[in-house]
């Protein structure tokens, strides 16, 4: 799960990370406000998850509050990347003297965190690692050992070698913020955290300008207060918390064949057949493990989908039985009248029984995979 900047700024001034003066803006009115309260040039900066801001000219600064409400009202009728702008962060424009660049990441074929250092910020680290490798330090992390004083002191000292000028307490002050850093990351669950600039300031103080999390979406439960609407609708957000909830994973597409599913491989697969024979996926809802309450409810999401030509529910029974999930098929259809055909193809635990109930209610299960994603095809094709 991505974090705003302005979330990801109030952990690290929690975690004792210097951040700018500033505040969160819903309108061009409190921008100005903000602007106002702060007294100097400020600024603009439009919180969305998507990257690159600066590049796309949403980034915006301002030597007066009235410019400031100016600015911010092009920004909030924007999007960036089909992003609307709904917030700015608005903070006091600090001069510098220079920027680094601290990140921290999972690296996953070695099973460990790396933090990642460089001299120069406010780049592209991985254009920068790759042209100029010797500018960013890699420092692999032991996770039962973590992030060591000796080795925060030593990654200090480099950046005093490529920086030099800096005295011997500002030393000691990137050692602090680089442990205080890891063990934010550690604390939060994060697979990714940057520091990008982390800005020198003329008496070579250092300043978290931006900032940036990715926290694992299996350790949400963990942090729920940042769990919240994230470029999307509250209503799509309320959907998704809700299928979280169910151990469900929804995901929607473009297409006209809706998947119903049992695990996350299978259901990968049956995307993969549907596009290479010519069918387009509309969505697909993997189930995890189903019991009958679950495959009417289930039903009910597809029911009201738009464009929907065809239902192509896969059964792969194992803890869960084939005539349970078959059951809460017929209770759907004996409750609603589907608005598009309905594909089933039935393997597993209670196999044969859940075909005698299937077989009660008109549908003729398959139990090739091949032939159900032609069968559905087929079906949404035919679909007037």
């Amino acid at each position: 799960m991505k974090l705003y900047e302005y979330e990801a700024k109030k952990l690290f001034e929690e975690a004792g990370i210097p951040i700018p003066q500033g505040a969160l803006a819903a309108s061009p009115e409190e921008v100005r406000s903000i602007a106002e309260r702060l007294g100097g040039p400020v600024v603009l900066k439009p919180q969305t998850l998507s990257k690159q801001r600066g590049k796309a000219g949403l980034i915006g600064f301002a030597d007066s509050p009235p410019e400031a409400e100016e600015f911010s009202r092009s920004l909030f009728s924007r999007k960036h990347e089909d992003e609307p702008i709904e917030h700015i962060l608005v903070e006091e424009k600090v001069a510098l003297k220079g920027e680094l660049f601290v990140g921290l990441a999972v690296d996953y074929k070695e099973s460990r965190p790396v933090l990642l250092l460089s001299p120069q910020g406010g780049v592209e680290i991985e254009t920068l690692a790759k042209e100029q490798p010797g500018l960013v330090k890699k420092w692999p992390i032991t996770v039962s050992r973590g992030l060591s004083e000796k080795d925060a002191l030593s990654l200090a000292e480099y950046i005093r070698q490529e920086r030099p000028g800096a005295p011997a307490d500002r030393v000691t002050e990137l050692q602090r913020l680089l442990l205080s850093f890891y063990t934010l990351f550690k604390k939060m669950d994060c697979e990714l955290a940057e520091i990008n600039p982390l800005g020198i300031r003329e008496d070579f103080s250092l300043i978290a300008l931006d900032g940036a999390m990715v926290m694992d979406d299996e350790a949400q439960f963990r942090h729920t207060e940042l769990v919240r609407p994230r470029a999307q609708s509250e209503e799509a957000f309320k959907r998704d918390q809700g299928f979280k909830n169910k151990g469900w994973t929804y995901i929607q597409m473009e297409g006209d064949i809706g998947i119903l599913s049992s695990g996350a491989g299978i259901t990968m697969a049956i995307l993969d057949l549907i596009h290479l024979k010519g069918g387009k996926a509309a969505n697909f809802l993997d189930t995890a493990q189903m019991n009958r309450q679950g495959i009417f409810e289930a039903f009910q999401i597809f029911h009201n989908s738009p464009h929907l030509k065809c239902l192509l529910i896969n059964i792969f029974a194992g803890l869960n039985r084939c005539d349970d999930l078959a059951e809460g098929i017929k209770d759907y259809l004996s409750a609603y009248q589907p608005p598009f055909p309905i594909v089933v193809r039935m393997v597993g635990n209670r196999e044969k029984e859940g075909r005698e109930v299937l077989n009660s209610i008109g549908i003729q299960p398959i139990a090739s995979l091949e032939e159900s994603v032609d069968g559905a095809i087929s079906a949404a094709e035919a679909w007037k």
